[in-house]
């Protein structure tokens, strides 16, 4: 059988997990970092595992484009020997937004502050820590390219990172109408184990809106009866 070809799609993505400052000597003193202290939500509340990704923010004073983001990554990346994926974002945090640079892949925690660094040295002003909470609820939206694969009618893999996968619907939907229809769909007990994020790429000169599911070891079946669940709710 032919295999599918592997796409490349620019979009950004939306999501709301709990945040705290971290601290740590490795760090460039009074500078703020977060950390993504309950990754995937919906589905690690409800499901233990040994595996749980670790995501960072390198918070930032002021505006950077995507443009200035992604060409200090590219940049940093040829420089150092170390393997990191960094994408630009916005954060929403006691109703403030501020500009930030997710980290993932992370292979050493020292790595951190080693990155603080190398964008500091690009031109990047680092947000001063005002202050340390933790466990903070905030939104998070990111800009960044999706390596997808279809695999069924209107519904992708994530061949980039695993667990992830994403279905087409047919609207935009708000942040609050997402969250309440995702906590409907989980009424169908069968589907529970889940996280999901609101989703969208630019093609053919506009918008398409999608959602994110993770979990673990996500089978297209499953990903068939989620996205089969939501858009009955849509209609």
């Amino acid at each position: 059988m032919e295999k599918t070809a592997i796409i490349e799609k620019f979009g950004g993505l939306l999501k709301e997990e709990p945040l705290s400052c971290v601290t740590d000597e490795s760090l460039i003193p009074g500078t703020c970092v977060l950390e993504a202290v309950d990754p995937f939500m919906g589905y690690y509340r409800e499901v233990s595992s040994e595996f749980k990704p670790s995501y960072f923010y390198l918070m930032l004073e002021g505006h950077y484009s995507i443009e200035q983001i992604s060409r200090a990554t590219i940049s940093i990346r040829k420089n150092i020997n170390i393997g990191f994926d960094a994408v630009p974002g916005y954060i929403n945090v006691f109703d403030e937004y501020h500009r930030t640079i997710r980290l993932r892949n992370i292979e050493q925690f020292v790595h951190i502050g080693l990155l603080q660094k190398f964008y500091r040295e690009a031109g990047f002003v680092l947000h001063k820590k005002v202050k340390t909470f933790s466990n903070q609820t905030a939104k998070i939206s990111l800009s960044k390219l999706f390596t997808i694969e279809p695999v069924g009618e209107l519904m992708f893999l994530d061949r980039s990172q695993p667990h992830h996968g994403y279905f087409i619907i047919p609207r935009y939907i708000d942040w609050n109408e997402f969250r309440e229809l995702t906590k409907e769909v989980k009424y169908e007990t069968s589907l529970l184990n889940f996280d999901a994020a609101r989703a969208f790429i630019y093609e053919n000169g506009g918008i398409t809106d999608l959602v994110r599911i993770y979990r673990e070891n996500l089978t297209i079946e499953k990903l068939t009866a989620i996205r089969n669940r939501y858009l009955k709710l849509l209609k």
